[in-house]
């Protein structure tokens, strides 16, 4: 398994790429509305290649902050999933352990059921594990990336 540096530098990488092969119309339509302007005589070229400066850079910088935040977002959302399965397999052991080997509550004594969740039973259900969460990571990388459930 890689390292959690590693995923995230994976993952600012991928980032960084899809934010620099995006289509960027506003930018294309800005340049043609500073060269007009320019053309014009509305604005000198000084200030149009001072704009243009600025505008880059405030892109440059919504980049960067994309690398620097997303990742370990990621990375620990990641984390958080692994770690909802490991609480759901110890739920349903526990679970399979309350309910007994034949799903109901407790046993029958005449005509009543006894439930005693106090020990469990004395053999329990096999519980079989979720799916192997590795083979199941395997299956879902896209480019470093793994798909996380959000269900709430």
């Amino acid at each position: 398994m890689t390292s959690k540096r590693s995923r995230e530098t994976a993952y600012g990488e991928l980032i960084a790429g899809l934010l620099d092969v995006r289509a960027d119309p506003a930018s294309q339509r800005f340049d043609a509305e500073i060269a007009a302007a320019e053309d014009e005589g509305r604005i000198d070229p000084q200030t149009a290649k001072v704009l243009r400066w600025w505008q880059r850079e405030s892109i440059r910088g919504l980049v960067e902050h994309a690398r620097t935040v997303v990742p370990p977002t990621l990375v620990a959302l990641e984390q958080s999933a692994v770690g909802a399965g490991a609480e759901t397999e110890a739920s349903s052991q526990s679970w399979a352990r309350a309910v007994g080997d034949d799903g109901s509550w407790g046993r029958a004594v005449g005509d009543e059921t006894v439930v005693d969740l106090t020990s469990p039973p004395s053999t329990a259900p096999a519980v079989s594990p979720p799916a192997d969460l590795a083979e199941h990571r395997r299956r879902l990388l896209v480019a470093g990336l793994t798909r996380v459930r959000t269900d709430h």
